[in-house]
């Protein structure tokens, strides 16, 4: 068993060094508990989103993060937002705005590693601290 500790900026450094942010989502920046960050989608009318993303929780494998668009405006487009997105999230990702799912299994599978199971993620102060265990 390991325990990994890291504040939220390293692990923003993290997804971004190992490409599991989508070449949508641009400018990715952390303001207290959460990252802040624009979504690109391909509509002419909505070329740019504005949006958040906070540390919910995790359970059953599933990392939960709570999605927020920052515009209130755009929230009512949320559904478009979805449909637009939808096929562009990866396997091991889920979207049920305003929750995303990730399932950390598949993700390190996906990411060919082997022999370590996420026990359990957690957020304070900060800081995320990831407690790992054997398979």
């Amino acid at each position: 068993m390991a325990k990994i500790t890291f504040s939220i900026e390293e692990f923003t450094q993290v997804l971004i060094s190992n490409e599991l942010l989508r070449g949508e989502i641009l400018r990715p920046k952390v303001e207290g508990d959460r990252i802040h960050f624009v979504i690109k989608t391909n509509s002419f009318i909505l070329p740019y989103i504005p949006a958040s993303l906070g540390y919910l929780g995790f359970s059953d494998n599933l990392a939960t993060f709570e999605l927020t668009i920052v515009s209130s405006y755009l929230n009512k487009a949320v559904s478009r937002l979805k449909q637009m997105l939808q096929l562009k999230i990866p396997s091991y990702m889920r979207l049920e705005y305003p929750k995303i799912f990730v399932d950390v299994d598949n993700l390190l599978k996906e990411k060919n590693i082997r022999g370590v199971r996420v026990k359990d993620v957690s957020l304070e102060g900060g800081n995320f601290t990831i407690t790992t265990c054997n398979i």
